[in-house]
């Protein structure tokens, strides 16, 4: 397929796919025709193909379902923008194996999306499902996604809504993934009848968080599609093609109620707590929910004893449909798109699930993430593998380890066992010192395990279906091992990937390797693991875009002792 490249900022298209030409799994586009239709037995009315213009004449169109009596008793509106098509081009059998009960669930209700006979009819809200510019019937040829022009059209798309005779002006924006993504760069431009947003499961930095598995449902539309897995190759450093796909998250002030699991690694977790801690919202909540389908609840943490007889599920679509997430999104919206005053505004600023198994987990709430009280923790790589509290002795030996970075066999792993019940909550990250022999460049793959008192690892979700994760990975391209000093925290850093800088064999270099958020508590005798090797743990991590292609190919060895200060850090929370 012949690639196309754009001029400004070497964004990279291929034909797209026909709308009536999609191929399964994915349903074709029925032809266009604007209509009104009751759905059956309901009190539902679904407008289809409403032509939206925007300010440069190209229309894209969106189907709306609102309340029967919307007219007479006008409704708040919540944008539903997606590249998978508002006519369901993913059909339900996608949520299969990923515990979402299909029971509860109407035959209306799209991919990601909320169910529209309930919002519409039971909780009085218009839904709006719009397919943006180049996808599907929409114009415009080339697609904007997750770019600052589609932001504009966003805004040109809340201020059209809000002049509809159904609309009562309070409009809000999100649900799961892409349509959480997209409310970033429409909310940064403040729309004025923009009134609240959900990102619920949103990458806000495509560059350092995405994977590739979704790019193929964005295929389809009259013109041109993105590109991704060639642009992400012609773009291997943080350029303008990835900044641009990075909103400028302290210019959204509406209030926002923001979602992930710890299941999403190599996806939607990182984004998701990074962009809501800069929000400037004074009015902006978060829930890191449990990766489990069973929870023990805390009532000593100040947890609602509503929620005791409630579950939660873990995995992104699951968690997104359950009853107690259902009540809480509509509290949301009541708070803000009705004016109703429901609690909400004592909510605390986090709700967080604190991890001990892939099956138990306590909620509690929190101030910030991570808590105020995380206490970042140094720990030592030492000569017996392990890992120590305490600093090298001075005048001890520099010592090194070596392993096959591309041998998925290999890997080097250091312990630490706790004397006492132990929780971690937050960032971690690791500094080590590396030569890399035969290759000038490695990639890394870290994990942060817990082991037993068996001597087993305790797995948890990842991602949508399966017990496969350690408790956080991380992973890191030496090469781009430069950090952004304005940017990089303790216990954070945060690499400027502006510029290779390509290792010698004769030289040690010391590198700084991102773990991504965690919340999880080792038991009395349970050891903290930390892993290094050349491969990945996971398919999800594989995919993952500065990644491709893969760096791994010679020996590394890992110095410790003496001058080479390599080891751990941890945020270890303690009791109040």
């Amino acid at each position: 397929m012949s690639v196309i490249y754009s001029k400004d900022i070497g964004a990279v298209y291929r034909k797209a796919v026909h709308p009536q030409e999609a191929t399964a799994p994915f349903r074709p586009a029925p032809p266009l025709k604007h209509e009104t239709i009751l759905l059956d037995g309901s009190k539902v009315l679904l407008e289809k193909d409403l032509a939206i213009p925007m300010r440069d004449g190209i229309k894209l169109y969106a189907d709306i379902y609102r309340p029967i009596d919307s007219i007479a008793e006008k409704t708040p509106t919540i944008v539903m923008w997606g590249p998978f098509g508002k006519h369901g081009a993913v059909p339900p059998k996608m949520f299969e194996n990923m515990g979402v009960d299909f029971n509860k669930l109407s035959k209306y209700t799209h991919w990601e999306l909320p169910d529209p006979l309930v919002w519409c009819a039971d909780y009085k809200y218009s839904l709006l499902l719009v397919d943006p510019r180049g996808c599907w019937w929409s114009g415009g040829g080339e697609p904007n996604h997750i770019l600052p022009e589609e932001g504009r059209d966003g805004y040109d798309l809340v201020e059209w809504v809000a002049r509809q005779p159904w609309c009562t002006g309070k409009i809000g924006w999100g649900a799961v993934s892409y349509y959480a993504m997209s409310a970033y760069h429409v909310a940064e431009l403040q729309p004025p009848h923009l009134s609240a947003i959900m990102p619920w499961e949103g990458i806000s930095d495509p560059y350092r968080e995405v994977n590739t598995m979704w790019m193929n449902l964005t295929a389809d539309g009259l013109g041109l599609s993105d590109d991704h897995a060639v642009a992400s190759l012609e773009h291997p450093l943080f350029d303008d093609w990835w900044r641009s796909r990075v909103s400028d998250w302290t210019k959204i002030e509406v209030p926002a109620y923001s979602v992930t699991g710890f299941s999403s690694l190599a996806l939607h977790l990182r984004g998701t707590i990074e962009a809501w801690k800069q929000f400037s919202s004074p009015r902006k909540y978060l829930k890191v929910r449990v990766s489990s389908t069973l929870v023990f609840f805390n009532p000593a943490r100040h947890v609602s004893p509503l929620m005791l007889t409630n579950h939660h599920g873990g995995r992104e679509w699951e968690a997104y449909y359950t009853d107690e997430n259902i009540r809480k999104q509509k509290l949301f919206w009541d708070r803000f798109l009705k004016d109703e005053s429901n609690g909400v505004d004592s909510w605390p600023n986090v709700e967080l699930s604190v991890r001990t198994s892939a099956d138990e987990a306590v909620v509690r709430s929190e101030t910030s993430f991570p808590p105020e009280r995380a206490e970042l923790t140094q720990f030592h790589i030492s000569r017996e593998r392990a890992l120590s509290p305490d600093a090298s002795t001075p005048g001890m030996e520099p010592h090194s380890l070596t392993f096959k970075a591309h041998d998925v066999q290999e890997q080097l792993a250091f312990d630490y066992k706790f004397s006492k019940r132990t929780e971690i909550t937050g960032n971690s990250s690791a500094k080590l010192h590396i030569q890399v022999l035969n290759c000038p460049d490695v990639d890394l793959f870290l994990a942060l395990q817990k082991i037993n008192a068996k001597g087993e690892e305790v797995k948890f979700y990842h991602s949508t279906e399966k017990i496969e994760a350690s408790a956080t990975f991380g992973w890191f391209r030496a090469s781009h091992r430069e950090l952004d000093p304005e940017r990089s925290i303790p216990g954070r850093p945060y690499h400027s990937h502006a510029r290779r800088q390509w290792l010698r064999p004769c030289d040690i270099y010391p590198v700084e390797v991102e773990l991504w958020p965690t919340s999880t508590v080792w038991e009395d005798g349970e050891i903290m693991r930390l892993v290094v090797k050349g491969t990945p743990f996971t398919d999800s991590e594989n995919l993952t875009q500065a990644r491709i292609p893969s760096h791994s190919f010679g020996q590394v060895k890992l110095w410790f002792g003496g001058e080479y200060d390599s080891g751990l850090s941890v945020p270890i929370v303690h009791d109040e």
